[in-house]
């Protein structure tokens, strides 16, 4: 099996899980507002104690989105800077399918889940998964709307609603858990899985997934203060 580096800052926490043969790592942090000061030194902890050097990463992957604009564009460009300088393989994994993986982790006799995380600006993210051989498969693409329109797609739904969405007073009357934050070590089946499938690319076929228009993907030369302290 591959040695696979995966990052993540697309909500107010900030993960670092590495895969090796010899087994994983996952380090989480609470760090709101402080993604670009310490995702990279992460990276560099999980390396240590997974016990392998950069160059004998084999691929990296990374937390996509939907979610914090700027945490996305920071674990973007890291993930762009560590591909290009070790000519590694990409893959992008969305933030919701990550939250669905966790949550059927959690419960193990759960099949079905809606994750609606809190988009700002007076709408959601959402996105209904199935647990299929181990792995949260999404039954559509993710979406973004407002609460309202959220609801209404769910009307019918007979599964849980996970995701810090259901904070908001518009969706408290829906039945599920809402704390479950956004992980890459929950993110590892997803990855490994996709890794044996084949699904890692190059950077251009894996973007950072906003949902919203009008958000512009960015090369790493053009958004150079995304790496430095803040």
């Amino acid at each position: 099996m591959a040695n696979i580096l995966i990052v993540d800052a697309s909500s107010h926490w900030c993960s670092v899980a590495v895969h090796t043969e010899h087994g994983d790592v996952a380090l989480t942090e609470q760090q709101p507002r402080r993604h670009a000061q310490r995702l990279l030194p992460m990276v560099d902890d999980a390396l240590q104690q997974a016990n392998i050097a950069r160059h004998q990463l084999q691929g990296v992957a990374y937390g996509c989105g939907p979610g914090s604009f700027t945490g996305i564009r920071i674990a973007a460009a890291v993930t762009q800077g560590i591909a290009l300088a070790l000519d590694l393989p990409v893959l992008a994994v969305s933030s919701l399918q990550a939250i669905a993986q966790q949550y059927f982790q959690q419960q193990d006799d759960a099949e079905l889940c809606a994750v609606v995380t809190d988009a700002h600006m007076g709408e959601v993210f959402w996105g209904v998964y199935q647990l299929t051989s181990g792995l949260a498969v999404a039954l559509q693409a993710d979406q973004v709307g407002s609460p309202e329109q959220c609801l209404r797609q769910l009307t019918d739904f007979n599964g849980a609603v996970v995701g810090d969405g259901l904070h908001l007073p518009a969706l408290a009357g829906l039945y599920g858990i809402a704390d479950i934050a956004i992980e890459a070590g929950a993110m590892l089946p997803i990855v490994c899985a996709s890794w044996q499938n084949g699904d890692f690319g190059e950077l251009a076929d894996h973007p950072p997934v906003y949902l919203r228009d009008g958000v512009a993907w960015k090369k790493l030369s053009e958004q150079p203060s995304l790496l430095k302290p803040i």
